[in-house]
């Protein structure tokens, strides 16, 4: 198979007739595969090991289970398929590597070469050691161009309150200090106070613990990182997460316009509107007022 023509915005001149999966949880390595296929690129997929769905072997030339820090057997793997180009897709815990560690040299070496154990040092490093073996990282987001909104209010048949506008553009910055801390992605805000900050436990149970301390009337602002790497660790949102947010009595969503993934949003725009969840993409320099005072005029 030859290389596919692509636009400009995927950053290559042609799209790799082979490319490598990384899949970590959720659905996104899984919507991925599915799009890459639909271009007739072919997927060699390898699944860490209690994360990925094994779904994936259905879109899959070829699917390895490994642990996260196996990156010698991964390399084996490329090798073995001729692969020279990899997606990282889907959520890594940031407490994997404590459950999954084995005693491959080359991450012993890595790991004990990095000044912290944060998230965004580790993923760096990872993609460095594959560079270093001639396997490019993808922009994990190159096939789903349509699925980052644009800047504005996505359920419009709601008008949402000024308390969560404010909310909203209170929040936004804060949150944008601990993505760029290397935290989390997501905080939890109502009437002008932080209630949450998401960290290791992820956003589904940021969400859930939220609603044990405050009920009902909060918001969620999940957003991309300063300079987010777009090959990993994207903020992801879908009709689950609305789902989660509408059983725990969140009244908002707002993440990042552009450099965030909103999977099945012909389901979960409607299903939001019907149960009162304002949903806004941000830009950042913006103030959400804005979007409302365009819908209006």
């Amino acid at each position: 198979m030859g290389s596919i023509h692509v636009g400009p915005e995927s950053r290559l001149p042609t799209i790799p007739a082979r490319i490598g999966l990384i899949a970590g949880e959720g659905d996104f390595p899984l919507t991925l595969a599915k799009a890459a296929r639909s271009e007739g690129v072919e997927i060699i997929t390898f699944g860490i090991n209690g994360l990925a769905n094994d779904r994936l072997r259905e879109h899959s030339t070829a699917m390895y289970t490994l642990k996260l820090s196996e990156i010698s057997k991964l390399v084996e793997h490329a090798r073995t398929h001729k692969l020279h180009h990899v997606i990282m897709a889907g959520r890594v815990p940031h407490n994997i590597l404590l459950k999954q560690i084995s005693f491959d040299p080359r991450i012993l070496r890595v790991l004990g070469s990095l000044a912290n154990k944060r998230a965004d040092s580790l993923l760096s490093a990872a993609v460095g050691e594959l560079e270093k073996e001639g396997i490019k990282v993808l922009d994990s987001t190159m096939f789903l161009k349509s699925c980052m909104p644009e800047p504005g209010i996505l359920t419009k048949r709601l008008t949402p309150s000024e308390e969560i506008l404010r909310d909203i553009d209170f929040g936004y910055p804060i949150a944008k200090e601990i993505g760029r801390l290397d935290i989390g992605q997501a905080i939890a805000v109502r009437n002008g106070i932080v209630l949450a900050v998401e960290a290791l436990e992820g956003t589904d149970a940021l969400i859930e613990r939220v609603h044990g301390m405050v009920g009902e009337g909060w918001v969620l602002v999940k957003v991309s990182k300063p300079r987010q790497d777009m090959r990993f660790d994207v903020p992801v949102v879908g009709l689950n997460t609305i789902r989660n947010l509408a059983e725990h009595g969140a009244v908002a969503l707002c993440l990042t316009a552009h450099e965030s993934l909103f999977f099945d949003r012909q389901d979960a725009i409607p299903f939001a509107e019907q149960c009162g969840i304002n949903i806004i993409a941000r830009g950042d320099d913006d103030s959400v007022f804005n979007y409302v005072n365009a819908t209006n005029s």
